[in-house]
């Protein structure tokens, strides 16, 4: 790992690097990678390689999450995440900690989510887990698509930047007091929302339940099809997440 800033009070960026990592295939779209953490009494080999922490998995298995490349810079062999910072979660806990010159073991990348480039307008929706995909979805989203993102975290000091050539419009909703997962803001402005006419393609990424009542409004309310509506599952509220 090679640098650590905090982008907001609540979401540092981790910059790794290495030779290993100049001909990374990431394509500037969402992908993902699976990061490997271990707790902190298990002895890891150096190098920790990918190969070295598979030869452990007989007697010690990391917890794996999967993390969306926040930025690829294949000249300096760099890879950027960004980490919600919060109370529970391994990959919290570790962004939290980590200092220049920690390792950080990952496989992939495999792709999440591509826009459909024949749909009239995008629909973005989700919360402060989801800013990286939905970051990452706009700077690949050309000139004159016109997008709607809705992005729910806790207050103004969370929002950020997210440049885009397209015709986009972001809506940051605060839910304030309310607890993450506890909050219906997300599911209530897109509900309250007037849509573009034309064929739309949907990507969701929050909470599970505010997932499914987002998902459920677009396909069951709206009518939208099957295949427009595109959903993962950042975390589950009550359960340890990232």
């Amino acid at each position: 790992m090679r640098r650590v800033r905090s982008l907001t009070p609540r979401m540092v960026r981790i910059t790794v690097g290495g030779d290993e990592l100049a001909d990374f295939p990431a394509t500037g779209t969402d992908q993902n990678v699976m990061l490997y953490f271990y707790d902190d009494d298990v002895e890891l080999p150096e190098p920790l390689t990918l190969e070295a922490a598979r030869g452990m998995w007989s007697r010690v298995r990391p917890t794996m999450r999967s993390y969306t490349i926040s930025g690829h810079d294949p000249a300096a062999g760099e890879i950027d995440f960004d980490f919600v910072l919060h109370d529970a979660g391994p990959a919290s806990a570790w962004a939290a900690a980590a200092e220049p010159g920690d390792q950080l073991i990952f496989v992939g990348p495999s792709p999440n989510y591509t826009p459909d480039p024949d749909a009239d307008w995008y629909l973005l929706a989700g919360d402060e887990t989801a800013i990286p995909a939905i970051a990452a979805t706009l700077r690949e989203l050309p000139a004159g698509k016109r997008a709607l993102v809705f992005v729910e975290v806790t207050d103004v000091t969370d929002e950020q930047p997210l440049p885009t050539a397209a015709d986009a419009e972001v809506r940051w909703l605060h839910r304030g007091a309310t607890a993450a997962g506890q909050s219906d803001v997300l599911v209530e402005a897109v509900r309250a929302a007037e849509f573009p006419d034309g064929q739309a393609d949907a990507w969701i990424g929050t909470e599970r339940s505010a997932l499914v009542a987002v998902r459920q409004y677009l396909l069951g309310e709206l009518g939208m099809p099957r295949a427009n509506v595109r959903a993962t599952t950042y975390w589950r509220h009550g359960e340890a997440g990232n």
